[in-house]
């Protein structure tokens, strides 16, 4: 039968049809429509008193998508109860399988353990699921003292309380299976739905595996599904706004957003995810009439401050915890500032004359880089392209190799006769290193481990009665002082100002190439001359400085103990830095491209005929994969059959799909 829909609208009546429902045009979202009669072929038009008795002018009242409460009954906590038994078995059967170090075991449990000793420690990633595993530890009675140095070694024989560590990450990957029924709940979806989705999240092979092992995942993945939940069930209370329960719903989302930030960078993907939500939010609440503009400023305000400053100061929390725990110094430290190692018990501390003249024994030190001092040994290089002149490279540790001597300019003088000069910015040296006799000096030859034109070698060149030439010249250029340090962006004063070298004749600069030498070279770091580079890599300081000639009381420099927004500043830009610098592939790792269809998983362990080998559940990803296809073109059919204004009602509720499907 044909079905005139507007002609059925017009008689108050509903087309009939199977599985689908005609609603009224303001039935839509934010809109406020006035329709006129159709008029079919072979009726008289209406008059226009008659087309006005018709029409009535409807208007709507803004409704948020998730609007209803989600009110807990006995049989949500029995499945509740029920799925996370389920869960807990699943991870936790034969949890001390296999007894021994398994793939990145071997980094966080070590990790957990200098915790326990309070002995610092680096590590690319933020602190919270380490300090985790160090409080499951101390718990289980680990004392620090096994150090996880290889995959294989033998747990029960060490005495390590391996299990104790390995049920938090089981608990927690059992934990989100009920939370993902919960979030499915709040979502309003009905006790099916949510079982399956849980189910799925139980038996999910790549999650299982995880969560069994002392790893980063489980509780990135735990405080991520936390954070979802608290953000769907924030969205049940949209028509109690500024509650007590809507208030601590939504910043219970910025606190796990910014836990799971502090387990792992990847957690930050939150904050788009749930910011593009909020950002729709915010829009349509521009169609509620019912807000005033100081209103809906409230409602940006809120959701700012619980998901931009709370994520944030979360973070900055953990990282407060982190750094109070690692108070001791330990070989890891010099891979940081002096300024952050002198914050350290036991660390390095110096103290040195701060005035730099004519004629003064320096060290000098990369500033923004922990490669180390510039270096000279009686060694030549040894590349096709170079000259064969002393190296002169970047060693990682202080020795009598990076003490050079400043001295005048070739054929250039100062007068001393008032007493020691200070070297001032803009002043023409050369720098002679004391050990070898032999100074500073670049010329147009290739760096050991470039051809670039711009970049040229950096060697130690002079031999007896020989005065040197103007190749050996170099201008201080400092850069910036620091403040407080009266005169440091003029005079060079140890420690606090920072300089450029700028060789007189080839207008480069002494950079840090960042670059690992061949053995010859004893895999020192590479310093060459390079032009038109970037001030961070050549950059310089004088760490030590002392004048034989000095008389008097001399004027001390020692760096100042960072606090904890230096010391956050540095650990995440050291992070970053790390975090860009993994390039290569690991040989048993699977790419994100082979993810959806399984082709290949990551190999964790394997010893004594076992293998842990992840792999995800083909249920469950080929069924995913399977039921987006279907949403794609459910999501075109729906929108075709919205343009002839027909809306689909499915399974009997579209009040919790339309956030969906409209």
């Amino acid at each position: 039968m044909t079905v005139d829909v507007d002609q059925a609208e017009r008689q108050g009546q509903h087309p009939k049809g199977h599985g689908m429902q005609h609603e009224s045009p303001t039935g839509r979202r934010g809109r406020n429509k006035q329709r006129a009669p159709k008029v079919t072929k072979g009726e008289d038009a209406p008059s226009s008193s008659s087309r006005m008795d018709s029409v009535s002018i409807e208007t709507f009242e803004y409704q948020p998508a998730y609007s209803a409460r989600w009110n807990v009954t006995t049989g949500d906590w029995a499945l509740l109860v029920a799925i996370s038994l389920a869960a807990v078995a699943v991870r936790c059967y034969r949890l001390s399988n296999p007894g021994n170090v398994v793939f990145d075991e071997v980094h966080f449990g070590k990790f957990a353990g200098k915790y326990l000793n309070r002995t610092w420690f680096y590590d690319l990633h933020p602190p919270l699921a380490k300090l985790m595993y160090a409080a499951a530890g101390h718990v289980a009675g680990y004392d620090g003292v096994f150090d996880f140095k290889q995959i294989g070694l033998d747990y029960a024989a060490a005495g390590v309380p391996y299990v104790g560590m390995r049920l938090l990450p089981a608990l927690l990957g059992a934990l989100t299976v009920p939370a993902t029924y919960a979030t499915a709940r709040a979502c309003g979806y009905g006790m099916d739905t949510g079982v399956l989705a849980a189910l799925l999240v139980c038996v999910e092979n790549g999650l299982v595996t995880q969560s069994r092992l002392i790893l980063l995942d489980s509780p990135l993945v735990f405080f991520t599904v936390l954070a979802l939940l608290s953000w769907a069930m924030f969205w049940t209370q949209q028509q109690h706004a500024y509650s007590r329960a809507w208030w601590a719903w939504l910043v219970a989302t910025g606190a796990m957003v910014g836990c799971a930030a502090s387990c792992k960078w990847v957690g930050l993907f939150l904050l788009p995810a749930i910011g593009l939500s909020t950002i729709g939010d915010l829009w349509d609440k521009i169609a509620d009439r019912s807000l005033t503009p100081a209103r809906w400023l409230g409602h940006f305000w809120a959701r700012a401050l619980a998901l931009m400053l709370v994520p944030a100061l979360v973070y900055v929390a953990w990282f407060h915890v982190h750094f109070t725990m690692l108070s001791k110094t330990s070989d890891d430290a010099l891979g940081m500032t002096p300024e952050f190692q002198a914050s350290l018990q036991g660390g390095r501390q110096v103290s040195t004359d701060r005035d730099v003249f004519y004629g003064s024994e320096i060290r000098m030190r990369t500033t923004h880089a922990r490669s180390g001092y510039l270096h000279s040994h009686a060694h030549a290089w040894q590349h096709a392209k170079g000259s064969g002149q002393q190296q002169v490279t970047i060693y990682g540790y202080a020795d009598a190799n990076n003490i050079w001597v400043v001295e005048p300019a070739f054929n250039a003088t100062v007068d001393d006769s008032q007493g020691l000069v200070r070297v001032r910015s803009g002043d023409t040296v050369r720098l002679r290193h004391k050990s070898t006799g032999r100074y500073l000096h670049s010329h147009d030859k290739r760096p050991a481990l470039s051809s670039d034109d711009q970049k040229f070698e950096l060697s130690g060149y002079g031999f007896a009665d020989f005065a040197g030439d103007t190749n050996d010249n170099f201008r201080i250029d400092i850069l910036q002082g620091t403040r407080g340090q009266a005169g440091s962006d003029v005079e060079l004063q140890a420690i606090y100002s920072q300089f450029r070298l700028v060789h007189a004749n080839l207008r480069c600069a002494v950079y840090n190439s960042r670059k690992k030498l061949p053995k010859w070279a004893f895999g020192q770091i590479e310093a060459n001359c390079m032009r038109n580079c970037l001030p961070r890599m050549s950059t310089w300081h004088v760490e030590f400085a002392q004048h034989a000639n000095a008389t008097g009381e001399t004027r001390r420099a020692s760096y100042q103990p960072l606090g904890l927004l230096g010391k956050l500043w540095e650990y995440n830009r050291l992070m970053a830095e790390s975090n860009e610098s993994l390039t290569g592939n690991h040989p048993f790792a699977a790419r994100p491209q082979f993810w959806p269809w399984l082709r290949r998983g990551t190999a964790y362990w394997g010893g004594h005929g076992r293998l842990i080998y992840q792999l995800g559940n083909p249920l469950v990803w080929w069924g995913a994969l399977a039921a987006l296809a279907v949403f794609a073109c459910l999501r075109l059919l729906v929108f075709l059959l919205d343009k002839r204004r027909i809306r689909w009602r499915l399974g009997g509720s579209r009040t919790h799909q339309e956030r969906y499907f409209s």
